[in-house]
């Protein structure tokens, strides 16, 4: 479709923006780009990634609405801003993609779910992770019961220390703009993965959190999860800045591990190109070689957030905005996240299991 255009909307230190000007650049169905920051500083930025490309900027979001008609408006705020610009944007009456979790609280995006409902518009979440191949593959595995009844499950994520992350420069380390730690910026995405891999919901948490960086902030950098699953399995998660600044030790680690009635599968998400799926079932579609490992070669995309499993993802939120499929997520998935997020937190202080409705 010619002619689609998007604006994104950020701040000066907007979560992942440069990164979706890449993601822009290289949308062949992206014809125009209207680029709305209050600072102005990404301005210089958005016009050599661009290009022709960028067709406007503007400081204020009302300024920038007014320039649409756009396909969807990209919301890349922090989680105490957010809420106000995505609300106005649903208003102006177009589709949201918002960088996550687009709020502090399910409380405060609930309303937004509920106005993107009432006026038909789409209202999705950053959690592009879901079409990374080790994922789509896991999911298929479980759907398909190769694993029989799920038992239990272990979600990981840990990445570098907050000292390295510049805390007491950061809203990301600021309870009041972010509305937590580690669990609202990163464990975030693999809370949506362990639903999106088992088509199940969260019913319970028990957590434990705690502070092990040597910079004072008020926000947890070290969590322990322990969550039921509608279907009846338990199971673990640990999250945290642990990570020194070493090349061995450096960047990130992610592990998703289920056991069922049939077997086991192990994915390793943010290093599928390099570690494979482990299966192991007893099904009968196994018979001959029940354990196996799968490894994935991602379609190499520099420029876009996510490479190629990234751009796929917002090429198909965009096709979703224009009628031709379903979105890849909804603003449920995004407010069942916050959901578990805010139990969690309410467990760690209130020390007790909170269910969740």
């Amino acid at each position: 479709m010619a002619g689609t255009s998007v604006a994104l909307i950020t701040m000066a230190d907007g979560p992942h923006a440069g990164a979706y000007l890449g993601t822009f650049s290289v949308m062949k169905r992206v014809d125009s780009v209207h680029v709305c920051d209050s600072s102005g500083r990404i301005f210089d930025q958005a016009a050599q990634v661009l290009g022709k490309k960028l067709v406007g900027t503007s400081t204020d979001v009302e300024a920038c609405l007014n320039q649409g008609p756009y396909a969807f408006v990209l919301v890349a705020l922090d989680n105490f801003s957010a809420p106000a610009a995505i609300s106005q944007v649903l208003d102006a009456g177009f589709h949201v993609f918002s960088e996550k979790t687009g709020a502090r609280t399910a409380a405060e995006w609930r309303p937004l779910k509920e106005k993107a409902a009432k006026k038909r518009l789409l209202l999705g979440m950053s959690y592009p992770n879901r079409y990374r191949p080790s994922v789509q593959e896991a999911r298929r595995i479980l759907r398909a019961g190769y694993l029989g009844r799920l038992y239990g499950f272990y979600v990981q994520s840990v990445a570098t220390q907050a000292v390295l992350r510049d805390p007491k420069g950061s809203w990301m380390f600021r309870f009041d703009r972010a509305g937590g730690g580690y669990v609202i910026w990163l464990g975030c995405h693999y809370l949506d993965l362990l639903r999106y891999v088992t088509n199940e919901e969260v019913t319970s948490v028990a957590a434990q959190y705690g502070r092990v960086s040597p910079v004072e902030f008020d926000v947890e950098d070290a969590v322990g999860l322990a969550m039921k699953l509608d279907g009846g399995a338990v199971g673990a998660a640990n999250f945290g800045y642990y990570l020194g600044s070493g090349k061995v030790a450096a960047g990130k680690q992610s592990q998703l591990t289920f056991w069922g009635e049939l077997g086991w599968m192990k994915l390793q998400p943010g290093d599928d190109e390099t570690a494979p799926l482990e299966v192991y079932s007893d099904h009968p579609a196994f018979l001959g070689t029940p354990y196996r490992k799968t490894f994935f070669t991602h379609s190499d995309v520099p420029k876009a957030y996510g490479s190629g499993w990234g751009l796929a993802f917002l090429n198909d939120f965009l096709a979703a905005c224009l009628g031709e499929k379903e979105a890849p997520v909804d603003a449920r998935d995004a407010e069942a996240v916050l959901e578990i997020a805010e139990a969690a937190y309410h467990s760690a202080t209130e020390g007790k299991t909170v269910a969740i409705p």
